[in-house]
C-alpha cells in the first residue's frame, strides 16, 4: 500500500505488473448498491414479523415501482414481501393475490426493457368488491414474474384469440 515518511507524508509504493494482475483475481466484486441490500434486509424482517421466514423462498431481487424508484421484492410459498425506497414496505399473502397484469416489454431509456406489471389482491378486511394493486416495473427476464406466478398458482396469460377473417368473408358473400 504504503507507508508515512518522517513529516507525515504518505509515500505510495509502486507495484510491478505481475503484482497487479495477482490483486486483480484476489480482488472481490464491487459492493452491491447499499440502499437495495438495506430493502432486502427490510424484505426479509417483513417476512419474519409474518411468521413466514422459514417459507421457501422462491425468488428475490431488485426491481422498480411504476415512477421508476427502487424497489425489493422476496417472493416465498406464503408471501410477497416488497419494500420501496420511498419507505414504503409490505407482505401480501400468496392466497389474497387475484391477478398480475403484465404490459408487453417496452424499451426504457437509461433501464433497458422493462414489464410494467400490476398485482392485484383483496384483504379479507377490506369489501368485497375492493382490491388492492401494486404496479412495479420487472426486467423482462425477472425470475419475480414467474415465482409469482407459481406461488399464488395464476395462470399463464392466454394468447388473444384472433377472428379467421375467411369466415366473416363467406358470411357477407351468401346470398
Amino acid at each position: 500500500m504504503g507507508e508515512v515518511d518522517r513529516r507525515g507524508f504518505l509515500r505510495i509504493l509502486r507495484r510491478d505488473k505481475g503484482d497487479d494482475e495477482a490483486t486483480a483475481e484476489s480482488a472481490a466484486p464491487p459492493p452491491e448498491d447499499p440502499e437495495i441490500r438495506q430493502l432486502a434486509d427490510l424484505t426479509a424482517a417483513l417476512l419474519v414479523d409474518f411468521g413466514s421466514e422459514g417459507a421457501e423462498e422462491l425468488a428475490a431481487g431488485p426491481l422498480l415501482t411504476k415512477p421508476y424508484d427502487k424497489a425489493y421484492m422476496r417472493v416465498t410459498a406464503e408471501h410477497i414481501a416488497f419494500s420501496f425506497i420511498t419507505g414504503f414496505s409490505t407482505a401480501v399473502k400468496t392466497s389474497d393475490v387475484t391477478a398480475l397484469d403484465l404490459d408487453p416489454p417496452e424499451d426504457r431509456a437509461g433501464y433497458g426493457r422493462l414489464v410494467v406489471g400490476v398485482l392485484r389482491s383483496h384483504h379479507p378486511a377490506d369489501p368485497p368488491g375492493v382490491t388492492r394493486a401494486y404496479q412495479f416495473r420487472f426486467r423482462e427476464n425477472s425470475p419475480l414474474i414467474e415465482a409469482i406466478r407459481t406461488a399464488c398458482d395464476l395462470p399463464e396469460p392466454q394468447p388473444e384469440a384472433e377472428t379467421e377473417p375467411e369466415a366473416e368473408d363467406q358470411e357477407t358473400l351468401s346470398p
